[in-house]
């Protein structure tokens, strides 16, 4: 249910029944959906051959980055900068000087990912029992701190605790409000029964063969049965742990595919070839039932975020500038042919993201359930293409 009014932030389920620059065409590259590159290419006010060459840039300094570290090297997070640089924590001048020779960016002396996780946490015991008062907190890896989103009006006592604290910045946010196929293809509708929809996430099997599709937790609370588009039965909820994070799982009928490929809504497929927790800074595009194919950037992991209506948290979220909106929840998110995660909400700001926009309704922002965290919680393996 989308609120208009106070800035909301809401779960992207949807009640049924309730209310530029254009870059000249260019064949895409070979290994990219000409679709995806027009979308960032219109993002970025580039060529999709430049987009192309972004998203190949990206994927290199990821590969070095996944190299270092099968050595054994030692870091402690990495970033995207603004200017596309793959910048590592490393914790001295040897790691640094590896870093530097495989063509990223080094920086020393920061707090880092794992002292950043382990100062959300205590920031999480500091809000204790004032979690009402508060949107969401977590680590922002580029800046080196924690951020705490709290609301207008939070206690004054509550907001020097937090402030207090070495590494932590307090910010004030909005309102929160609440909302929370034969195929079974990632992005098309998840209509549930009875009543609401959401979009869906990932299929797979789990370790003793059994086909499943990984969703957002809100989505299947209640373990409720699930039609496709056409009004045909693919499933039915058989787990979820939200509040406490927002993963879930869906067991598909066997008559029914889970295919390894992602509808991007406008006429193209995009194929799943793996999964990752890609580096903040990332591009990435989402594909849901409500907002379509829209992209952006990975701004944060580990965020934690009190949708209004519930009195616990949900941990373990990642960010991005991806415009979302209700019925999207469950959508899955992809950068390059790697699926990231799974829309679990985000703000009801007034910021429509119309369908098919790409990132044109700017200014807004969601949070996603990362597929690793779920895949590994339910022991699932992704279907690929």
């Amino acid at each position: 249910m989308r609120i208009r009014g106070p800035v909301m932030l809401t779960l992207f389920s949807a009640c049924v029944g309730l209310g530029a620059f254009t870059a000249p065409a260019t064949a895409a590259p070979t290994g990219y959906d000409q679709t995806m590159l027009e979308t960032l290419a219109d993002q970025l006010r580039v060529s999709p051959l430049q987009a192309a060459q972004k998203l190949d840039h990206e994927k290199a300094l990821i590969s070095s980055l996944d190299s270092i570290r099968s050595r054994g090297l030692h870091i402690d997070g990495a970033y995207f900068d603004d200017a596309g640089a793959l910048v590592v924590n490393t914790p001295d001048a040897g790691a640094a000087r590896a870093v530097r020779s495989a063509g990223l960016t080094a920086r020393t002396g920061a707090l880092g990912e794992n002292a950043l996780n382990t100062l959300s946490a205590t920031v999480g015991k500091v809000i204790g029992a004032d979690v009402t008062q508060v949107q969401s907190w977590g680590p922002e890896l580029a800046a080196d701190k924690v951020v705490v989103t709290v609301q207008p009006g939070a206690d004054a006592e509550l907001v020097n605790r937090l402030s207090a604290l070495s590494g932590v910045t307090v910010r004030t946010g909005p309102a929160l409000g609440n909302s929370t196929q034969a195929d079974v293809i990632p992005g098309q509708i998840m209509d549930l029964d009875p009543g609401t929809n959401c979009s869906l996430g990932f299929p797979g099997t789990t370790s003793d063969g059994d086909n499943v599709l990984l969703t957002a937790g809100h989505c299947v609370e209640g373990n409720p049965d699930i039609l496709n588009r056409n009004g045909v039965h693919i499933g039915r909820g058989v787990a979820t742990e939200f509040p406490s994070t927002d993963m879930g799982l869906m067991d598909i009928d066997d008559e029914d595919t889970g295919r390894g490929y992602v509808d991007t809504r406008k006429g193209t497929t995009v194929r799943i070839t793996g999964s990752s927790k890609a580096p903040v800074g990332t591009t990435l595009c989402k594909a849901g039932n409500t907002t379509g194919w829209t992209c952006g950037k990975i701004t944060a992991y580990n965020q934690t975020v009190r949708y209004s209506g519930e009195s616990v948290a949900t941990s373990g979220l990642a960010k991005s500038t991806v415009c979302t909106e209700g019925g999207d929840s469950g959508g899955a998110y992809i950068a390059g042919n790697t699926a990231q995660g799974m829309t679990s909400g985000g703000p009801n700001d007034g910021h429509d993201c119309g369908y098919n926009q790409g990132s044109n309704a700017t200014g807004s922002y969601s949070y996603y359930q990362p597929v690793v965290d779920a895949a590994n919680t339910y022991g699932v393996t992704l279907t690929r293409s």
